[in-house]
């Protein structure tokens, strides 16, 4: 009887030992996936798991490049639930965006762990070299994760992979995820090139209105009242905020017309002006809808639209996208009217911030003095074809710039 449990003992311990190497090989396998689907990588992880009985060797940790499906869909949104990640870098968005401007294949790295997704981050792979999905349409760009542990495990295993050039634009210059890159570079020797893109104003609410509406110089708060004045005298005048769940194509149409009436129409850089364009704005619209987080605001004059707003608004933040007025009333500064009740609005709301996005315009910097810095970040492998890159990136952006200020001068040299 000893002898028949000291057998089985030893064959529970055989079996015990071999599913715990098993469960080691799969992870490693795992580890290394590739073009893999959210249920294969899952599944894997949950196998692994199985396999080792419950003994974790450690946390199963999966690096993979994933297609945008449903499944992962699912993941990555409940991912940005849960850290807060803004609406630009949620599926809905980043969807909208390569249906309209995408070129190349759109991928996503992840790191799943234990089977949930831990980081993710939406990649465009062309000709060799992984780049952001995004172009002048985007406000902010960056990864979802879940914390610094699983970033940095995303940025070290990209630069792994030794891609010629890696191109992440719109992030905050600051930010963890810079930092991540930069340190993940620098350890696989990558060269890296850095320029702010842009700097957006943002005000943060932090105080009441009436104390805000004091901090404005006297020329911007009194300018803002007297235009309101102005067109009261005019007729009937309201804020009209909508959140698309009625009419919604129809409220867009007027939108659109309103922000092409200006100098965005003639210039060509109005929403309308571009098919593309147009269709990218109004699938946002159509998801932010449906997510309840659009915001479409006119300024009416007697029922009549004169000025208008296209917003985004998410855990706090109210995201003012685009915006333009109907240029017959220009001298009355509708749009400066409608972000006057804009603002006062985010207050009233409780809001924590109101996001400007874009540039250093002069008009949004009439309302605050506070900017975000959003930066492009590439780097280049350490091989020659990303040595060469580099120098063309490095020194013909150089040259460029002396070719700018240079040749107009000897342009009127010659004219002499």
């Amino acid at each position: 009887m000893r002898a028949l449990e000291i057998c089985a003992g030893s064959r529970k311990s055989r079996l015990e030992n071999q599913k715990l190497r098993q469960g080691e090989r799969l992870i490693r396998k795992a580890d290394h996936a590739e073009g893999a689907g959210a249920n294969e990588i899952a599944a894997a992880a949950r196998q692994a798991t199985h396999a080792t009985g419950g003994a974790t060797v450690r946390p199963v940790e999966l690096f993979a490049f994933e297609s945008l499906g449903p499944e992962v869909e699912r993941d990555w949104d409940e991912l940005a639930d849960a850290t807060g990640a803004s609406p630009f870098r949620r599926p809905g968005w980043i969807g909208a965006w390569w249906n309209a401007f995408g070129e190349g294949t759109l991928e996503l790295a992840t790191v799943r762990r234990d089977g949930r997704l831990a980081a993710v981050l939406p990649l465009r792979r062309h000709l060799g070299a992984l780049g952001s999905p995004t172009n002048w349409h985007t406000p902010e760009f960056g990864p979802v994760a879940s914390d610094a542990t699983s970033l940095r495990r995303l940025a070290h295993e990209l630069l792994a992979l030794r891609p010629r050039r890696i191109s992440l634009a719109f992030l905050d210059s600051g930010s963890e995820t810079a930092t991540c890159l930069r340190e993940a570079a620098a350890a696989r020797g990558f060269r890296v090139l850095e320029r702010t893109l842009m700097s957006s104003p943002y005000l943060e609410i932090d105080q009441t209105w009436p104390e805000y509406e004091r901090s404005l110089s006297r020329n911007v708060r009194g300018d803002a009242k007297r235009r309101l004045r102005r067109l009261e005298e005019l007729g009937a005048l309201t804020t009209d905020v909508r959140d698309g769940s009625e009419r919604l194509e129809e409220l867009l149409t007027e939108g659109f017309r309103l922000e092409a009436s200006g100098w965005k129409g003639s210039s060509g850089s109005a929403i309308a002006s571009q098919s593309r364009t147009e269709i990218f704005y109004r699938s946002v619209a159509r998801w932010g809808a449906a997510q309840g987080i659009l915001r479409i605001a006119f300024l009416r004059l007697d029922g009549v639209a004169i000025a208008f707003h296209y917003c985004l608004e998410h855990a706090g933040a109210h995201y003012f996208i685009k915006g333009g007025h109907d240029s017959a009333y220009s001298r009355y500064s509708p749009g400066k009217v409608l972000t006057h009740a804009m603002l006062s609005r985010a207050f009233s709301l409780g809001l924590s911030s109101y996001e400007f996005l874009g540039g250093e315009d002069p008009w949004k910097l009439r309302w605050t003095s506070s900017v975000r810095h959003r930066s492009l970040i590439h780097a280049f492998r350490p091989a020659p074809d990303g040595l060469l890159e580099w120098t063309v990136f490095n020194h013909g952006r150089r040259a460029a710039k002396r070719a700018a200020h240079v040749r107009p001068i000897a342009y009127l040299r010659r004219k002499r």
